[in-house]
């Protein structure tokens, strides 16, 4: 069974903060356009898919 990337996984691999990877994903603060690149370089190589359930709490 394959596991599940977490937003964790893509920090860690992106080498930034999870705050960073979440801002870059809800597009709430401004980050530079290096990182985000970088941060969404992470996303499409891994395949991430924010939880959903996890989204309808927020």
């Amino acid at each position: 069974m394959k596991s599940t990337i977490t937003i964790k996984d893509v920090a860690k691999k992106a080498g930034v903060s999870i705050s960073t990877v979440s801002r870059v994903i809800n597009d709430s603060k401004p980050v530079t356009d290096e990182v985000k690149q970088k941060v969404l370089d992470v996303i499409k190589e891994t395949g991430y898919i924010p939880n959903p359930l996890a989204r309808s709490l927020v």
